[in-house]
């Protein structure tokens, strides 16, 4: 018989390996230290502000989208910043609510070994289109 633990946040009997409830679909806390994953870079839109920031996608996720889908009710950002016409605006952690997002991209910078003219030749001008 597995070792079963109670979810702290709908108190049903789960396995302790447990990740995710499998009734509440919370995610349980798991020690930092095994905590594995990656920081995707994303950009979005909520109300008349635009943010862009770090978005945790966890090892056993594969895309965003199932991150933003989720029941839960905020996007979570970290190294956010706002953007601004002048400049942008250190934040640091940021809750967004999902109800107040009107747009989520993924921004990924440009790496050091593409240069400009790589990534200016991926692009179809308009002008090419009627050829």
């Amino acid at each position: 018989m597995e070792d079963k633990k109670q979810c702290p946040h709908c108190g049903e009997d789960i396995k302790i390996i447990a990740r995710i409830c499998r009734y509440c679909n919370s995610e349980l806390k798991v020690e930092a230290k095994d905590r594995k994953g990656k920081l995707v870079k994303i950009r979005l839109k909520a109300g008349e502000k635009i943010y862009f920031g770090d978005i945790y996608l966890p090892e056993y996720i594969f895309r965003v989208s199932d991150i933003i889908n989720d029941n839960r009710h905020f996007i979570i950002l970290s190294n956010a910043f706002e953007e601004t016409r002048v400049r942008d605006i250190t934040i640091g952690f940021l809750a967004i609510n999902k109800n107040l997002t009107e747009w989520i991209e993924l921004k990924n910078p440009v790496s050091e070994e593409q240069s400009a003219a790589d990534s200016k030749s991926k692009f179809i001008s308009s002008d090419n289109l009627s050829e």
